[in-house]
């Protein structure tokens, strides 16, 4: 080794850094080593006070380049190294989707418990309405004039099947006043289901059954119904009180409102009873000679 080399590396070892340069080299070290998941990690080196050789101090000058551009990195160990947020479990999704399905099923079911399917007009005097869902259940009850309401007050037929309903009325007290052995008990039913048709006539029979007079019941449209309850009748009145005043137009709609099926059903067959024995070839004022007789039956009118 020649005396100029030895020299130089004399000068060479004599060189220090000084401490600023020390520590942001350190300091730089450590963010990338958190940067790559070493954040765990500590140096010991300036704990220790050792300082680096002139091989390792060329490192923390990379180093420091390099850590002016790692924010990214820096926040990506951030990221990391925070809580992950709260997820619900699969099974708790599950039960949460069939709560929802169950609530809206209920108002599903709901909503066509409430849907009329079937009218159902009962009349002797006292006329009323029940109103039947698809389920055969009474959603309501109206009805039709004062005898009526006095029956809807004194028996509870609503949420009750058709069939409970039809046999408390039929077993009731207040009904049984209205109902002798003359009497005539008119049923209608009114729906586009024929199967709940049948049902509510053959209910409706099996209830009246045990009741004095007759009943009849028959099945109506739609549109016959709008009518009746256009005029305020049940309809089997309505239909009665059109049939009287089409062979006696001196009646109307108030006169049968006034009457009792019975009442309605007697006056029909006395017009029809005239119209037989009297034929075509009598005259008109005879017909009205003799209709006077046919209104004294509780109807307290005549025809001049």
């Amino acid at each position: 080794m020649t005396d100029i080399e030895q020299r130089l590396r004399e000068a060479y070892d004599g060189q220090h850094l000084p401490p600023s340069v020390r520590n942001r080299a350190l300091a730089a070290i450590e963010e990338v080593r958190a940067c790559q998941g070493g954040a765990g990690e500590t140096l010991t080196r300036e704990r220790s006070g050792l300082l680096p050789s002139a091989e390792e101090a060329i490192v923390p000058s990379e180093a420091l380049a390099f850590s002016d551009c790692s924010e990214a990195q820096r926040a990506a160990a951030k990221r990391n190294s925070a809580p992950a947020p709260w997820r619900p479990r699969p099974r708790f999704v599950a039960a949460l989707a069939a709560c929802l399905l169950l609530v809206l099923a209920a108002f599903g079911v709901y909503g066509v418990y409430q849907t009329p399917s079937a009218y159902v007009d009962i009349d002797v005097n006292p006329a009323i309405e029940l109103t039947v869902n698809p389920f055969g259940i009474v959603i309501g009850a109206d009805a039709l004039n004062e005898d009526g309401r006095s029956v809807i007050d004194a028996v509870s037929v609503v949420h009750r099947s058709y069939r409970e309903a039809i046999d408390a009325l039929t077993r009731s007290e207040i009904l049984a006043r209205y109902v002798s052995d003359d009497s005539l008990i008119d049923i209608n039913v009114i729906t586009e289901n024929g199967h709940q048709a049948n049902a509510l006539i053959e209910d409706s029979d099996a209830a009246l059954a045990s009741m004095p007079g007759v009943h009849a019941c028959h099945r109506a449209d739609a549109e016959m119904r709008e009518e009746a309850s256009a005029a305020g009748l049940c309809v089997g009145r309505y239909k009665a009180a059109c049939e009287l005043m089409e062979l006696d137009p001196s009646y109307t709609l108030e006169d049968c409102a006034g009457m009792s099926m019975r009442q309605l059903r007697d006056h029909i067959d006395a017009c029809h009873g005239e119209n037989d024995d009297q034929g075509e070839e009598i005259p008109d004022n005879s017909h009205n000679n003799g209709h006077g007789k046919g209104h004294g039956d509780g109807h307290g009118r005549h025809r001049s």
